[in-house]
């Protein structure tokens, strides 16, 4: 059956259009894009797991989501059948634990991180992933996809204060393709990371939705027509919480969520954007 169409077009910026569509039933096996960027934030319960599959080159994963949740079927559906790289943004387990499943059982050539433990970087050399250290200033590029890493910087890496959050070391991405922008913060609330990457299209909100009192300033400053939430239904933590739903609302974002709507696919294609839910 053809998605139903769930909401009118909205224009993302002056040459870029949003159309937000849901779709009905499963989700079938879908080949790679022919051309343009599909984004997926994957329904992985109370995690993270976003994949970026560019046109005519390796597809990315920007985490894992938690153990148990057989990301490998999850990936299968997308087309997908090996990885250019993989992007731990922490060391965890909501994070990078279906990323310990996926190693050595599904073709990744590089593991990307800030900060992780020796138990993962082992793992992941002996399953042949090539582990590569970032921080800020960096860029990952996969085809026309560029991943610019906006967070953490080098010197709070190589000496963090004592008893420091490990969401506040979390690897910061805004993936670009083209005139398309999206920041990914993984948990990293703004409230404790400083963030300036000027306007964007697409925001996946830090840390499930958490309370984050740097939000609306970043907001001010992001300017996204689109939010997605990635978290689990029924979680214990209260995520999303009312005033980060509120801080968006204000701010006339349209926000997505993983537990009410399932998987978000974002296309780009050309100067046109298009999101489906309830994959």
């Amino acid at each position: 059956m053809p998605p139903r169409i769930a909401a009118l077009a909205v224009a993302l910026a002056t040459v870029v259009l949003l159309a937000v569509a849901s779709a009905s039933g499963g989700r079938p096996t879908r080949p790679p894009p022919a051309s343009g960027l599909r984004v997926e934030v994957l329904d992985v319960g109370q995690g993270d797991a976003i994949l970026l599959q560019p046109a005519h080159a390796p597809a990315v994963l920007v985490d894992g989501g938690p153990p148990g949740d057989d990301l490998a079927a999850k990936l299968d559906t997308t087309g997908v059948h090996g990885l250019g790289a993989v992007v731990a943004t922490h060391d965890q387990a909501d994070h990078v634990g279906g990323i310990d499943e996926l190693l050595g059982h599904f073709p990744v050539a590089r593991l990307v991180y800030a900060r992780l433990g020796s138990a993962p970087l082992a793992e992941a050399r002996g399953a042949g992933a090539i582990p590569v250290r970032v921080a800020e200033g960096d860029e990952l590029r996969s085809g026309l996809l560029r991943l610019e890493v906006l967070w953490p910087p080098l010197e709070l890496l190589a000496d963090p204060p004592p008893g420091t959050d490990p969401n506040q070391l979390a690897v910061v991405l805004l993936a670009r393709w083209r005139s398309f922008s999206m920041l990914l913060t993984a948990d990293a609330e703004a409230e404790a990371v400083p963030l300036d990457p000027g306007p964007v299209d697409v925001l996946k909100v830090a840390h499930h939705g958490s309370e984050d009192a740097g939000l609306a300033t970043l907001l001010d400053r992001t300017r996204p027509r689109v939010a997605v939430i990635s978290v689990g239904a029924g979680n214990p933590y209260g995520h999303p919480t009312p005033g980060t739903l509120a801080t968006l609302a204000a701010h006339g974002v349209h926000i997505l969520r993983t537990d009410l709507d399932g998987t978000v696919e974002i296309d780009v294609h050309g100067r046109s954007v298009e999101v489906r839910t309830g994959g």
